[in-house]
């Protein structure tokens, strides 16, 4: 099984906004191919990708990297 660990600088209010949102989306089983681990940090949000493979992976990746962008944007 391959393994990303993945460390977000960011606000803390974003943190928390982007924790919780994602957090849903965690608990989700139909992403069978990969899974995904969130937690807060001194500095920001931990993502911790585990998948069977590197596409999938890839593809764990950007859908999280692309929803932190998108709690940020709304944030604002």
């Amino acid at each position: 099984m391959n393994e990303l660990m993945i460390e977000l600088r960011l606000p803390d209010e974003k943190v928390a906004v982007c924790q919780r949102a994602l957090a849903l989306e965690t608990e989700n089983e139909s992403m069978h191919r990969s899974e995904i681990e969130l937690e807060e940090f001194s500095h920001g949000l931990r993502i911790l990708v585990r998948a069977k493979d590197l596409s999938a992976m890839r593809a764990a990746i950007n859908t999280y990297l692309r929803w932190v962008i998108m709690c940020c944007n709304l944030i604002e």
